[in-house]
């Protein structure tokens, strides 16, 4: 099964995930399942630099699958889908950036 069909699945059969505040729950069991640290990581266990590595490319994986699935199939988006812009510009502010910044970097490295 590949990681898009996995994640299809899942938001399938699990509603809950499809909102954007429970993404990551469903996206770091995911990585922590496929990278073979979940059993570890419960358990206590410090994580080698490597291991955080390997799981945080799975991670990613998952993310863009995420992205894929729910752009790509609107019954399995969540009642958030469409405020996406939104809730990136409120966190942006909320961590000192200025929303569409990315754009006036482009814009002066064009001058």
């Amino acid at each position: 099964m590949t990681i898009y069909e996995e994640v299809y699945s899942y938001l399938e059969n699990n509603p809950k995930f499809r909102e954007r505040k429970y993404r990551g729950h469903l996206l770091c069991n995911l990585a922590l399942r496929a990278t073979g640290l979940g059993n570890k990581y419960s358990r206590g266990e410090k994580l080698t630099i490597q291991e955080m590595c390997d799981f945080a490319v799975k991670f990613d994986s998952y993310r863009h699958a995420w992205g894929d699935v729910t752009r790509e199939v609107p019954s399995l988006r969540g009642t958030d889908y469409d405020e996406g812009e939104r809730l990136a510009q409120e966190k942006q502010v909320g961590l000192g950036y200025t929303p569409g910044y990315t754009r006036d970097i482009t814009s002066l490295k064009k001058l």
